[in-house]
């Protein structure tokens, strides 16, 4: 069903005459200007603040990148590792933590050295860096001469204290934010302890990709090549695409996917259906990285690292990932529908919801989506290893979630995150009081009445060259979405049923068509919408192409 926002909600764009101007001086299209002057360039904008949103060179831009003062450290402790070393790598069970391992794996063998890896169980162990494991290394009876831990560690402590009181030398790559005490490993590379503004908008591949480029770790070519891990994890972890740099990279990395795609990846786009040639940040984002994800949410991450880094029969991991991601859409499904119906809420609690049954690794994507449809602040949780209970939050822009789970840290056993997104662990025996703590932030949570910004454009007036120019702003993900247009409605809805089953509809709006999925409930709707909010898209039919518009709301009054 396509939803209806109301018109305060939205921050209409309405281009004036000045739009030629700057068309002609950046030689773009009327529709690109538009687009950019939203972004906050006008005619006397530098040529900096132009080229930052204009297809952003790669290189140009890394030489701006600070990821802090460790970085030369962490090279000279790496150029120590030579032939037949010993090196294990530890990160983390999603996209970004299975993409920055095995780059640094890639980048072990590429030394000769010997390699391995650990990933946590997300159930039984939870995120982090956890002083058992640096233990269970220590005690394994095979040397390490180097451990490198990837998309986590930065306050892990204790863990970072066992691998010294054990003698083994520990590099720490991470992106999280930094608070009160670090980890006092060998090297800490994370742009939030000493970085710039550049180097804090990227994931944690994002990080250790270009720690390697900035130090000459590889040959430039070879690490172009290995693009789409960092791609991947960028899009994965929606680190901000209004940074130039996260834009290149991930532009550069779907370039490598589509032309020489690893042989993992491209079995498993094969056993997706999906054509590397036409692959974009969209495709990535809702088919291909959830499924990489399903396999930590749902059993270990390793069958996701088979997928990255080829071991045995690839077809066969392939197929087990796709079941895996079903199922993780099956159990999804069925966690939404117990939210719809009210299972795990009761009158005390809106914002908090507990299910005894619900699988803890599937929380996340879950979260998002209500929080989404519902517009409000959201936990979700469910039992995990005895004696814990795991939850995850998701907050509306404007509300962060890092701030509500400080506030409450105390009472937690672990926890961290991102502003919108963020995950915590409690005991069992103090979830009621967590429970009760977390109702009352999340009700009370100012979201400062952020509106969504829509530029005003007749569907008349753009054409799939137009569009086509304007993705030189992509790719698209936060920070920089993905350009919603609105047109007022005049007189009755003019729409035509849609598909097999008649449940799509077309629209037609000033001689155009929009299509609306799910929308056959305004073929005999008497609603009265004072406009539309729609999403131009290449869509690829049989070897041609051509521009589809996506009806994505319906704005009505508040009156």
């Amino acid at each position: 069903m396509i939803p209806s926002c109301l018109e305060e909600k939205l921050r209409v764009w309405a281009p004036d005459g000045s739009m030629e101007h700057l068309a002609r001086k950046l030689n773009c299209s009327s529709f690109m200007a538009s687009l950019l002057w939203m972004r906050g360039v006008d005619p006397v904008a530098s040529s900096c603040e132009r080229k930052k949103w204009i297809s952003p060179e790669l290189a140009e831009w890394l030489d701006n990148v600070d990821i802090g003062a460790a970085s030369q450290k962490a090279r000279d402790i790496w150029t120590g590792i030579g032939e037949g070393d010993n090196v294990v790598v530890y990160g983390d069970y999603d996209v970004d933590g299975i993409a920055s391992t095995t780059f640094m794996m890639e980048l072990a063998l590429l030394r000769k050295a010997r390699v391995r890896y650990y990933i946590p169980h997300r159930y039984n162990q939870g995120y982090g860096f956890h002083e058992g494991v640096v233990q269970t290394i220590a005690g394994s009876g095979c040397k390490c001469d180097l451990l490198v831990v990837v998309d986590c560690g930065t306050q892990n402590v204790e863990a970072a204290e066992k691998a010294r009181a054990c003698g083994i030398p520990v590099i720490i790559f991470d992106h999280h934010l930094a608070r009160g005490e670090l980890a006092a490993s060998d090297a800490l590379i994370n742009p939030h302890v000493d970085g710039n503004d550049l180097g804090r908008e990227l994931c944690a591949a994002g990080v250790v990709w270009c720690w390697a480029w900035k130090n000459e770790i590889a040959p430039r070519d070879w690490l172009l090549q290995r693009l789409d891990l960092a791609a991947l994890a960028t899009i994965a972890d929606c680190v901000p695409m209004s940074s130039p740099v996260n834009r290149a990279i991930v532009r550069e990395g779907i370039v490598s996917m589509r032309s020489t795609p690893r042989r993992g990846l491209h079995a498993l786009m094969r056993g997706m259906d999906l054509d590397p040639a036409s692959l974009d940040s969209d495709s990535l984002a809702m088919r291909i990285i959830p499924c990489l994800n399903a396999a930590g949410r749902l059993e270990l991450a390793d069958l996701a690292m088979k997928i990255f880094f080829p071991t045995g029969d690839v077809e066969e991991h392939v197929q087990k990932i796709i079941c895996l991601n079903r199922r993780r859409r099956d159990i999804s499904a069925r966690i939404i529908n117990d939210v719809e119906s009210g299972v795990g809420n009761n009158a005390r609690y809106r914002h908090v919801l507990f299910g005894e049954d619900w699988p803890a690794g599937v929380l996340s994507s879950v979260a998002s989506h209500v929080c989404a449809a519902r517009d409000v602040p959201v936990v979700l949780a469910a039992p995990a290893q005895p004696p814990l209970i795991r939850g995850t939050l998701r907050v509306p822009a404007g509300v962060d979630a890092e701030a509500i789970l400080e506030a409450i840290s105390n009472d937690l056993t672990s926890w961290g995150g991102h502003r919108m997104a963020a995950g915590f662990s409690v005991n069992v025996d103090k979830w009621d009081v967590v429970r009760d703590k977390l109702e009352e932030l999340l009700s009370t949570a100012d979201a400062h009445d952020e509106k969504e910004d829509i530029l005003q454009w007749s569907p008349s007036e753009l054409d799939i060259v137009a569009w086509k120019d304007a993705e030189r702003l992509g790719p698209f993900g936060v920070g920089n979405p993905h350009p919603r247009l609105y047109c007022a409605h005049k007189g009755d809805i003019c729409a035509e049923p849609l598909g097999r089953k008649g449940n799509h509809v077309r629209i037609f709006v000033d001689g155009c068509e929009l299509l609306g999925f799910r929308g056959d409930h305004l073929l005999n709707s008497d609603c009265a919408p004072s406009g539309w909010v729609y999403k131009p898209r290449i869509n690829f039919w049989r070897y041609a192409e051509n521009l589809q518009l996506v009806l994505e709301k319906i704005v009505v009054s508040g009156a």
